[in-house]
């Protein structure tokens, strides 16, 4: 086994790059701290990177201008939030939507839910962690 790794960003594919940052800026606060263009033919892309205000991964929304776009949920987003009723409102306000509703996990101190983002992608939400 190599050295561990460590988690730096996660890659969307997304068709609106600036409608979903715009849901992520008003439902977790990650603005753009870079936005970058290149490739050719298929391999053409557009991308905005997103961060939070500490250091940790980073978000890369990315759009393929001649490619067809995956179908959401093939990866879920986790966040770590202080408040999980606070973002599901946020995120409902925002476009999104609620696949589980927030709830307690027993024994553990810690409420989830589970939200969606105007295009599909899955968010897990947990408080407490």
């Amino acid at each position: 086994m190599a050295d561990g790794g460590q988690l730096t960003f996660v890659k969307v594919v997304v068709d609106d790059l600036d409608a979903q940052a715009e849901f992520y800026r008003c439902v977790l606060a990650l603005t753009a701290v870079h936005r970058l263009s290149g490739g050719a033919g298929e391999g053409r892309y557009e991308q905005l990177v997103l961060a939070g205000s500490g250091a940790g991964p980073t978000v890369l929304l990315v759009r393929y201008p001649d490619r067809a776009v995956p179908p959401a949920g093939e990866v879920v987003l986790g966040f770590g939030v202080a408040d999980v009723d606070e973002v599901v409102r946020a995120a409902v306000a925002a476009g999104g939507s609620v696949r589980v509703e927030p709830r307690a996990l027993p024994g553990t101190g810690m409420r989830v839910a589970v939200v969606t983002d105007p295009e599909g992608h899955a968010l897990e939400l947990v408080q407490g962690s």
